[in-house]
C-alpha cells in the first residue's frame, strides 16, 4: 500500500505533471479525462500506476509519428518487474465501447488479457484506425488539453533522427532508463500525479478522472 487514501471508484481524479527531455528547461502538461464507465480495470490500473509513482520519470520509447505515443516501462526495471510478474497483474480484456480518436489513451499488450503497465496515446491519422478487435486496445480516455505536448513529443524525435526505438523495450524493461543513454533526446515523463476532483463537478456524467504528465 502506498500510504495514501484510495479514491472513491466514483469520485473524478487529477493527475498531474509535466513531461520533457532531460535537458529541456521547459517541461510541458497535458491533461487526459479518463472514464472509469469505458474501461473500469483499465482505468482502476493507471489510477494505481500513477498513485504509485509508477510513472514517474518514464521515458516516451516509443514514437511514431501520425500514430501512437508508446510508454509504460518504469524508469527502475525492479519496480517494473513487480508489475509484470504473475497472472494477477494480467487485466482481463475489457470491449472498447468508444472509438479511437487523435489523443486516445490505451493500453498496449500482446494479445488476450495481457494489459498489465505498457499504453500508448493513438494520434491521427493511423492511430484512430486501432481499437477494432484487437483484444487490448480499449479507450480509456482522451486528452483535453495539451495536445500539443503530444505533437511536441513527436515533432522532438523526429528532429533527433532516431530510428525506430521501439525496439528499446526489452532493454528499458532488463535495464530501466540506462538502457537508453545512447538516446538523450527522447522525452520521458518527469513526474505526476493524482488528487480527486471534487463530486459536485461530476454530478448526473459517468465517473471520470483527469491526469496530465
Amino acid at each position: 500500500h502506498d500510504g495514501r487514501a484510495a479514491a472513491s471508484p466514483t469520485a473524478g481524479q487529477k493527475l498531474e505533471g509535466i513531461a520533457g527531455t532531460p535537458s529541456s528547461t521547459i517541461f510541458r502538461p497535458f491533461t487526459i479525462l479518463l472514464n472509469a464507465s469505458l474501461a473500469p480495470l483499465g482505468v482502476r490500473r493507471v489510477s494505481k500506476l500513477v498513485r504509485t509513482g509508477f510513472l514517474d520519470g518514464q521515458i516516451l520509447y516509443r514514437v511514431i509519428p501520425g500514430f501512437l505515443v508508446q510508454f509504460g516501462v518504469a524508469a527502475d526495471p525492479t519496480v517494473h518487474a513487480r508489475w509484470q510478474r504473475g497472472e494477477k497483474r494480467r487485466l482481463k480484456d475489457e470491449p472498447n465501447r468508444m472509438p479511437f480518436r487523435h489523443g486516445t489513451l490505451s493500453f498496449a499488450g500482446a494479445g488476450t488479457d495481457s494489459r498489465t503497465s505498457h499504453l500508448f496515446v493513438a494520434l491521427a491519422p493511423n492511430g484512430v484506425r486501432l481499437g477494432r478487435g484487437t483484444p487490448h486496445e480499449a479507450t480509456l480516455g482522451h486528452v483535453v488539453s495539451g495536445m500539443e505536448t503530444w505533437e511536441r513529443v513527436v515533432a522532438n524525435y523526429q528532429k533527433s533522427g532516431y530510428k525506430d526505438t521501439g525496439t528499446l523495450q526489452g532493454p528499458l524493461v532488463q535495464r530501466g532508463n540506462a538502457a537508453a543513454a545512447a538516446y538523450p533526446l527522447l522525452d520521458r515523463i518527469r513526474a505526476c500525479h493524482m488528487e480527486v476532483a471534487p463530486r459536485r463537478r461530476l454530478a448526473g456524467s459517468p465517473s471520470t478522472e483527469e491526469f496530465s504528465l
